[in-house]
């Protein structure tokens, strides 16, 4: 591999042993990919935060890291965690993972990584713009900023991402490389009332078509002509869990797909497939691991819920109760929750029996299984829902935002 003069510096460890070995960790995947060259990132975001992931041996390996000087080159910051920090005592986290928590964030905060805790990196100030590199974990964020930004990035795992921040450079394979954003399935849209669709609808669309696609890069005709942030995100999100997704192009959307030609780089698609109602309620079946109605947990979040999303639920919780055997976690962003305190939501919220978090993973770094009593978790997302059984042993029911709210005030899924 061609490295530069400044990343053979990196490499040879004048700039200390942590981006030394960082360089050393890129060069690996470097060559296990045959790529003839690092190129330079506009930023880095690192997912795996969560403790429930990394457990004891990530805190070691950071403050290993601490210790050979990293600090981060580029625009970097983290995931939600494992529980909120400030409330988990009312939501039932115990204290020992979060003081564990805390042991990573510090690391984290001591290399130079800003501590937004979100999964929507791109509405706390980390936003790549078409064109530029990133090194992001985190499917969700990077699947979107591939698709809705034009920037390019591979899906990346925590300590990638993490060695790319310490470097400002990764690997130039995968998504960095032009030919291989093209679209390779060709998804058409048929049958579905649009304006009836839920975001839940969208979401195990999103979801089905993912596991259609596999490792290939689909692209999407027959969509409305505009679709709205929120949408999008619920169906992209989903995408990298039914598949390995890592990018799709929606046709007048994606910068790279003004046209079903330019998405596909004038090539053939080597498969075309029709989905229609078929698909969504398939995905819906995929997805409920039980058809028991008790719910003991609703967890919204996953992705982070956006100001326009907690508004809504807000709005739908007004006057409301939660059932005194049920808990709602509405989980978002600490930059959303400032704005919704100003606004009055989160007070409202509050009377209504639900919890705000920030710094939370409600998927695959979620704490349920550390909460006593939670065997059955609601959620209205399908990345949600691929996530938390395994993620934390429990049972899920998913459905639309709505379904999940009647659960949290009734404590029984409706079908």
């Amino acid at each position: 591999m061609f490295l530069n003069d400044e990343e053979k510096k990196m490499l040879d460890g004048e700039y200390g042993r942590a981006t030394q070995q960082a360089m050393s960790m890129l060069m690996a995947l470097g060559e296990i990919y045959d790529v003839p060259r690092m190129v330079p990132i506009s930023s880095a975001h690192l997912g795996g935060r969560s403790y429930t992931i990394g457990g004891a041996e990530a805190i070691e390996w950071l403050q290993d890291l601490l210790s050979g000087g990293a600090y981060c080159r580029v625009f970097t910051t983290y995931n939600p965690g494992s529980a909120d920090l400030i409330q988990y005592e009312k939501m039932g986290i115990p204290e020992d993972l979060v003081e564990n928590q805390k042991k990573m964030d510090e690391c984290y905060r001591k290399m130079g990584v800003y501590p937004i805790g979100t999964c929507l990196a791109y509405m706390s100030g980390n936003v790549p713009l078409f064109g530029e590199h990133f090194s992001w974990g985190g499917s969700a964020g990077a699947t979107f900023v591939n698709s809705v930004f034009g920037a390019r990035g591979n899906r990346e795992g925590s300590p990638s991402a993490l060695a790319a921040s310490l470097t400002g450079v990764t690997p130039e394979y995968g998504l960095h490389i032009t030919e291989n954003r093209y679209g390779k399935l060709l998804v058409r849209i048929s049958g579905l009332k649009f304006e009836e669709l839920s975001e839940g609808d969208w979401s195990a669309l999103g979801y089905f078509i993912g596991r259609q696609a596999g490792d290939r890069t689909p692209v999407v005709v027959g969509l409305p002509e505009r679709l709205d942030q929120e949408t999008i995100r619920a169906f992209i999100a989903p995408m990298p869990t039914g598949g390995s997704v890592g990018m799709c192009h929606l046709v007048g959307i994606t910068p790279e797909a003004a046209t079903k030609e330019a998405a596909f780089g004038g090539l053939q698609p080597e498969e075309e497939t029709l989905v229609g109602p078929k698909g969504i309620q398939r995905g819906y079946e995929l997805l409920n691991t039980t058809w028991n109605d008790h719910i003991d947990l609703v967890a919204l979040g996953c992705p982070h819920v956006t100001m326009a999303k907690l508004r809504k639920i807000a709005e739908y919780m007004e006057g409301k109760k939660v059932h005194p055997a049920v808990r709602l976690w509405v989980a978002t962003s600490a930059q959303i929750k400032l704005i919704a305190e100003r606004m009055g939501l989160v007070e409202s919220l509050e009377k209504s029996g639900a919890v705000v978090a920030t710094e939370l993973c409600v998927a695959p770094g979620a704490p349920f299984h550390h909460v006593p009593g939670v065997k059955t978790v609601a959620t209205d997302t399908a990345r949600g829902a691929f996530f938390i059984p395994g993620a934390c042993k429990v049972d899920v029911r998913f459905g639309d935002t709505q379904k999940c709210l009647e659960a949290a005030l009734t404590g029984r899924w409706k079908d």
